[in-house]
C-alpha cells in the first residue's frame, strides 16, 4: 500500500490536547463528514474509524484489530498488561466468564445499600452549604468510595482519585505518564500485600484466590486487574455522574419530568451517555491487511474506535444532536464500548449515576447550575473540570 493513502485521507486530531475539549464533539462530526475513515499524524499517527458500522465491526474483528499491543492511544506508561482490556480470544473468555459474577445485575444491585451511604456521605457538605462544586463535592468521591468498598481497599479515597487523574492527564508525556503510573501501581501493590495469607474476606480476597484454566493470578496479572477496576472504577465514572448531573438540571424541563416519572431515569441515563460520552475513544492496533470504506490499513498501525464519533452517526441516531430520552435504540450507544470488549463494569456505573441523581431528586429538587462550566478531555475520557451548583436558600436568592 502506497503512503498516498494517508495524505488523501489526512485529518489532524491530537487526543491528547486539552484544547480538544470544547469543541469534541463538533471536530468528530467533521471528522465523520469529511473522512469518516482519517490518517491523524498526531504522535505516532493512527486511523480514525467514525462511523457507527465501521466501529462496531472492527470492535467484533478481534482478528483484524488486536487490543494485545494496548487499548489506548498513545500508550499509558503502564509496566504490565491490563487483564480483560488487553486480551483477545481465546484467553479473553475465561477472564471473562471469571470476572462477569462480580458484576451481574443482581449482583451489582446487592452494593446499593452502601452506594446509597457512599452518595448521602458525599453530598453532606454541599447540602448543608446551600452550594459547591460537584466534581469535587460528589463526584470523584462516590466511584473511588464504591470501587473501594466493593474490592476492600484501605487506601485514602482522595488520594486515589488524585492519582488516578495525574495518571490520565499525563499519557501523552511518556516520562510523566510513566511516573504517574507507577504511582498508581504502588498503591495497588500495598493493597495486594496486605491481603496475602489472609481469609478472602472481599473481592480482592476471593479474586486473589482465584484460577484462569486452572493456573492461579500471577502478581502481574492481579496488578493489571486491579488497575482496571480503580481506574475504569474512578476516572470514567467521575465523568458519567458529572455528565448526566449537568445534563439533567440544564436540558430544560428534565427535572421536572423525572420528578414526574422516575421510570424515565435509565432511558436519560442512557442518552446522556450517548450524547455526552466519558469514554470517546479506544485503541486497536492492526494485525494484517485491512480495508474500510476502500482506505486501506497495514499491519502494525494504531487504529482509533472513536465511539464519540459513532454516538452522532445520523445513519444509527437520527437527529444525533437532538436530546430525545425516548429516542428508537437509545441503549445502542457505544460509550461503554461494544461487542467482546464492552465494559464489565457498565451495569455498576449506571447504578452510581442513578443513586446519584435519586438522591438529587429526593433530598436536592431545586438544585441548579451556579456557574460557568467547562469541559475537559484527557486522550480517552471527557467530562468538566468543575460543576458549581446551588439549592435551597442559595438558590432562591441566585
Amino acid at each position: 500500500m502506497t503512503e498516498s493513502r494517508k495524505s488523501e485521507h489526512a485529518y489532524h486530531l491530537d487526543n491528547t490536547d486539552p484544547s480538544l475539549a470544547p469543541h469534541l464533539f463538533e471536530t468528530l462530526k467533521d471528522v465523520q463528514r469529511k473522512c469518516p475513515v482519517a490518517w491523524s499524524d498526531a504522535g505516532d499517527g493512527f486511523w480514525m474509524l467514525t462511523k457507527y458500522a465501521d466501529i462496531t465491526a472492527a470492535a467484533n474483528d478481534w482478528e483484524t484489530y488486536t487490543v494485545e499491543e494496548g487499548h489506548t492511544i498513545p500508550s499509558t506508561g503502564k509496566s504490565v498488561m491490563l487483564p480483560l482490556a488487553e486480551v483477545d480470544p481465546p484467553l479473553h473468555t475465561p477472564w471473562r466468564r471469571f470476572l462477569v459474577p462480580y458484576f451481574t445485575p443482581k449482583t451489582v444491585e446487592s452494593y446499593r445499600p452502601v452506594i446509597e451511604r457512599i452518595v448521602e456521605d458525599a453530598f453532606s457538605d454541599l447540602a448543608a452549604r446551600g452550594r459547591g462544586d460537584l466534581v469535587f463535592d460528589v463526584a470523584r468521591k462516590v466511584p473511588t468510595s464504591t470501587i473501594s468498598a466493593i474490592l476492600g481497599f484501605d487506601q485514602d479515597g482522595n488520594h486515589i482519585s488524585d492519582i488516578v487523574d495525574e495518571w490520565m492527564a499525563s499519557t501523552g508525556d511518556p516520562e510523566r505518564a510513566r511516573s504517574a503510573a507507577a504511582a498508581v501501581e504502588t498503591v495497588v501493590k500495598e493493597e495486594i500485600g496486605k491481603r496475602r495469607g489472609k481469609p478472602a474476606e472481599d473481592v480482592l480476597g476471593r479474586i486473589m484466590e482465584g484460577e484462569i484454566e486452572g493456573a492461579p493470578l500471577t502478581d502481574d496479572e492481579l496488578l493489571g486487574l486491579c488497575i482496571v477496576f480503580i481506574v475504569a472504577g474512578h476516572g470514567t465514572t467521575v465523568d458519567g455522574i458529572t455528565n448526566t448531573v449537568h445534563r439533567v438540571l440544564a436540558e430544560p424541563g428534565l427535572m421536572a419530568a423525572l420528578q414526574a416519572d422516575r421510570s424515565r431515569l435509565g432511558k436519560v441515563i442512557d442518552e446522556s451517555l450517548r450524547i455526552n460520552p466519558p469514554v470517546w475513544n479506544m485503541g486497536r492496533t492492526a494485525r494484517k491487511d485491512a480495508e474500510v470504506r476502500g482506505v486501506g490499513i497495514c499491519p502494525g498501525e494504531k487504529v482509533m474506535l472513536t465511539f464519540g464519533a459513532g454516538n452522532y452517526d445520523p445513519e444509527k441516531f437520527e437527529e444525533p444532536d437532538r436530546f430525545d430520552p425516548d429516542r428508537p435504540g437509545v441503549h445502542g450507544h457505544l460509550t461503554f464500548g461494544f461487542g467482546r470488549h464492552r465494559c464489565i463494569g457498565e451495569a455498576l456505573a449506571k447504578l452510581e449515576i442513578t443513586i446519584v441523581l435519586e438522591y438529587i431528586l429526593d433530598r436536592l429538587p431545586d438544585l441548579a447550575l451556579d456557574g460557568k462550566v467547562t469541559a475537559r478531555t484527557y486522550f480517552t475520557t471527557y467530562g468538566f473540570t468543575a460543576l458549581p451548583v446551588r439549592h435551597g436558600a442559595a438558590a432562591a436568592t441566585a
